[in-house]
């Protein structure tokens, strides 16, 4: 039996938590502006998304990608079995990696399914009878709770302003090795080990393998919070690297020579015990702030 709905009454995120929870199987068709989305579900999972655009079908997909051509898949079609998904199939006879299937995949779930968080009115229907698209299938899946739940997540980066975020190619400094009185993400906390003045913010996604947009919202909010500090800030305090402190030895050893000389020129007759400065003990600090700077 069909269930027929209107998504101003029955929200995306509770259909697919209804899907779930029940172990549903068949097709959810969504009608948005720009035409009729098609999602598939075995067992409460999502097994294959389709807009309404020809050309994210699978086979298009494939030969876009310049994985598999149109023509090659078509002659192996025969080879797959009647009930196999068209991905699994390419994968058994070596033609696609897993790698290059679950960014297909991944590709589907974007343009089939997330992009309809972003409506405010459409309405649905879900045929449990539908027979399975195999030859849309990559072989992947994902439960519906948790398509949903990256949805909204990416659902809510793309409506927050970029302008205010610190650029891709900033850096950014710890201001404190003591550990946080504040609640961090796993995120957070790993940008907090491995942020650098010398590592971009590209680079520091790269490293943490993760989105640079998430990286940029929560070195945000590390800013904030006070924990970190960009390195162009002019408040910024950076730690003097042994290098700058040996040129300032350096310039400190200068002006006691200098204060040396003067004393020597003004005043050439010091006097055993005198309480004034004696140009010897100066000499004497100069040369030891000199040795302490070549160390």
């Amino acid at each position: 039996m069909a269930i027929v709905g209107d998504l101003q009454e029955f929200s995306l995120p509770d259909l697919l938590q209804l899907i779930e929870r029940g172990s549903k199987t068949g097709q959810l068709s969504i009608w948005a502006p720009s035409g009729i989305y098609k999602i598939w579900f075995y067992q409460g999972r999502v097994i294959a998304a389709l807009p309404p655009e020809e050309e994210h079908r699978l086979e298009s997909l494939l030969a876009r990608s310049g994985l598999v051509s149109e023509r090659v898949v078509e002659k192996l079609a025969s080879f797959c079995g009647l009930e196999e998904p068209l991905g699994r199939c390419l994968q058994r006879q070596g033609l696609i990696s897993p790698a290059a299937l679950a960014k297909l995949f991944r590709h589907q779930l974007q343009v089939g399914l997330y992009s309809l968080f972003a409506l405010e009115a459409g309405h649905f229907s879900f045929l449990p009878s539908a027979p399975m698209p195999y030859r849309e299938m990559t072989g992947l899946s994902k439960g519906a709770t948790a398509v949903a739940l990256e949805a909204l997540q990416q659902l809510k980066l793309d409506q927050r302003p970029e302008e205010k975020l610190p650029q891709p190619d900033s850096c950014f400094w710890r201001t404190s090795t003591e550990l946080p009185l504040y609640k961090l993400s796993a995120l957070e906390w790993g940008i907090l080990e491995q942020v650098s003045p010398s590592r971009r913010l590209t680079d520091l996604a790269r490293l943490l393998g993760v989105d640079l947009l998430e990286v940029r919202y929560a070195c945000t909010r590390l800013a904030k919070l006070g924990l970190i500090s960009p390195c162009d800030s002019p408040t910024a305090i950076v730690p003097s690297s042994p290098l700058v402190f040996s040129d300032k030895l350096a310039a400190v050893a200068d002006s006691l020579e200098a204060a040396k000389e003067k004393l020597s020129t003004k005043l050439p007759s010091f006097q055993e015990g005198s309480d004034r400065v004696k140009p010897s003990l100066v000499s004497r600090l100069a040369t030891l702030l000199r040795g302490v700077r070549d160390r």
